[in-house]
């Protein structure tokens, strides 16, 4: 038997196959214990930025720094994005260090053939972890791989191109995590608007509302979905059924339309806006969050502040900023870095001082109102939780525990979300 602890750095992908290891670890009868004491850490890694490859990095290095401090000699398997991008920078790092390259379900059993024999209760182990690291929300990756091909992302040359998981295996993870009590499902990939099941043909928004209906989902959320993929069938879950979250996630990274071709980006300024419209015309309560790149090699004054534009015309309520960074192997690399790193950080600093006018506006609408909050986070001084369009509420201490919904009385404008009182929910 190991002691092992997994750890995972980016996306919610990358969270969910962190997540497959460590249940593979767990069904060969090892044991999972905190970060300081295990004796193999898995990492599994992210390579979105240069930023993120060299934090990967850092993070097997502190890992095995750990371990030495411990006087034992830990090993550290190296997974994910990065890994798949380069091996080698891994491995070079101390012996200690196994690579794994490969799909999540590969990578996975692989990590626990890594460990070695295990000698525990199966059963046992999986309750024991699964229950002291019980979480509100499952993250169920539904699809991996993408065929977009955007000029700045490396992603589809480490994922591969896009492929569903065939539903059946999703009902059955998800009436897992409802056993394990878990009861907010959020449908997850690299392209998941893309997900087309091979068994059923059914595509993302028929697949939320099966996983909607089984017994014991409260709710069903998305991570993030491109504006290409707001189809009817998706626009008719979030209409239909309740437990559907009307919250969107929907990358616009420019509001211009030379940059958006330039990123080779599927739809113009104009599509983009006309999507968001039809979709508050069928869910007028939706909430639209979005991703900007900065700072793009043909991006000049006027196209930014095209972008801000569309940002405010679209009533975005969180804008997840980020400066461009080339990548060896994108088409993006061919147009070098021009925009220099101080005008990268100002367009930086006004697009995130818009998010938080845009997001305040919508917080402050909320006031007075009561929503189903579903608490995720319990501490000394107050407890938390996300209502449906996923905005945080904060109530009193000891008024809620965590996995519970309750109702919340908004009645304080936080920087981040509401301060609220709790009500009993309507039977």
């Amino acid at each position: 038997m190991t002691t092992f602890a997994v750890k995972f750095l980016g996306c919610k992908v990358s969270q969910a196959d962190a997540m497959l290891a460590r249940q593979r670890l767990l069904e060969s009868g090892h044991e999972e214990v905190s970060e300081p004491e295990a004796e193999l850490h898995v990492v599994n890694t992210c390579c979105i930025t240069r930023e993120a490859e060299a934090k990967s990095r850092q993070s097997v290095r502190r890992s095995l720094r750990k371990g030495s401090q411990k006087g034992s000699q830990r090993r550290v398997v190296v997974s994910g994005c990065a890994a798949n991008l380069d091996a080698t920078q891994f491995a070079e790092i101390d012996e200690r260090v196994t690579t794994l390259v490969g799909t999540a379900d590969d990578v996975a059993v692989e990590a626990a053939q890594e460990a070695g024999p295990g000698c525990v209760d199966v059963d046992s182990a999986v309750g024991a972890a699964d229950i002291s690291r019980s979480r509100t929300r499952g993250f169920v990756k539904v699809q991996d791989g993408c065929d977009c091909h955007c000029s700045y992302c490396i992603i589809p040359s480490v994922r591969g191109s896009a492929r569903s998981r065939p539903s059946s295996a999703v009902l059955k993870e998800v009436r897992r995590r409802v056993a394990q009590g878990q009861p907010e499902m959020v449908m997850t990939g690299i392209s998941v608007g893309d997900y087309r099941d091979p068994e059923r043909g059914l595509e993302l928004g028929e697949l939320m509302q099966e996983v909607a209906g089984i017994s014991g989902v409260e709710r069903v959320r998305l991570s993030s979905v491109e504006v290409i993929h707001v189809r009817d069938t998706l626009l008719d879950a979030l209409e239909q059924d309740p437990r559907v979250c009307p919250h969107l996630h929907v990358p616009m990274q420019s509001g211009d339309d030379g940059v958006l071709a330039a990123m080779g980006r599927h739809y113009d300024a104009t599509e983009y806006l006309r999507a968001v419209e039809r979709l508050r015309e069928r869910v007028p309560h939706v909430n639209v969050t979005t991703d900007v790149i900065v700072g793009y090699p043909t991006e000049d004054a006027a196209a930014f502040q095209r972008t801000l534009d569309l940002v405010r015309r679209c009533a975005i309520t969180k804008v997840h900023t980020f400066s461009f960074s080339p990548r060896p192997g994108t088409g993006a690399d061919r147009y070098g870095d021009p925009v220099p790193p101080d005008e990268k950080k100002r367009r930086s600093r006004e697009m995130r001082g818009l998010s938080e006018v845009l997001g305040r506006h919508h917080r402050a609408a909320k006031l007075d109102q009561v929503e189903q909050v579903l608490v995720d986070k319990v501490a000394e001084t107050q407890v938390s939780g996300y209502s449906r369009d996923y905005t945080r509420h904060y109530l009193p201490a000891q008024s809620a525990r965590a996995g519970e919904l309750v109702g919340a009385h908004a009645t304080e404008l936080y920087s981040d979300g509401l301060a609220a009182l709790p009500l009993p929910l309507a039977q």
